[in-house]
């Protein structure tokens, strides 16, 4: 279900072109909630996140509805220390930003997206995952030349749909600072 949603936004998105508004950026994740896995450590990823927003699907409109896709590069971290593990994948998903002035937004956002991942713990099994995100933020144009300055929170789950066992799932709780340029 979760690809067939993901395909469905990439192809409207694509198809979509008469209504653009780009973006693109880059953002860092600092995790600030971490989940301790079954095995005593906390699982802690730092998130190094590409955005590109497609289109605007309210072009014209008071607010906004981007369809982004975002890249990620993941470096996880254990407490106690222990080896460094990665994750890397893409997610895709939809952005709401309510526009209370000409220069700040609210924003909400729901995305997900394929991912693997190096670690094997004792809840999640090594390999292919879906990340799953739902975020909440604000918005800010820095000036005319179209930077932004997006800061944001984001609860995210790590699980592969029951593909291979076990499958628990991992979640954290981020802050995300970062910048776009409007394109």
């Amino acid at each position: 279900m979760r690809l067939l949603l993901i395909f469905l936004l990439f192809t409207f998105a694509l198809k979509s072109t008469a209504q653009t508004a780009r973006a693109a950026g880059f953002h860092l994740g600092i995790p600030i909630i971490n989940e301790t896995l079954k095995e005593g450590r906390k699982y802690k990823p730092y998130q190094l996140l590409f955005y590109y927003n497609f289109t605007n699907l309210l072009k014209g409109k008071q607010n906004d509805l981007f369809i982004y896709l975002e890249p990620q590069l993941v470096w996880v971290h254990f407490s106690p220390k222990d080896k460094y593990e990665w994750e890397f994948g893409s997610n895709l998903g939809l952005e709401y930003r309510w526009n209370v002035s000409d220069k700040t937004a609210i924003t909400a956002a729901i995305g997900s997206g394929p991912h693997f991942i190096t670690v094997e713990t004792k809840q999640q099994h090594r390999g292919f995952i879906f990340s799953d995100n739902f975020t909440a933020g604000i918005h800010q144009k820095l000036s005319d030349s179209g930077l932004n300055f997006d800061l944001k929170w984001r609860f995210r789950h790590i699980s592969n749909a029951n593909l291979a066992k076990p499958n628990i799932g991992i979640d954290s709780w981020f802050v995300i600072a970062g910048v776009t340029k409007d394109m």
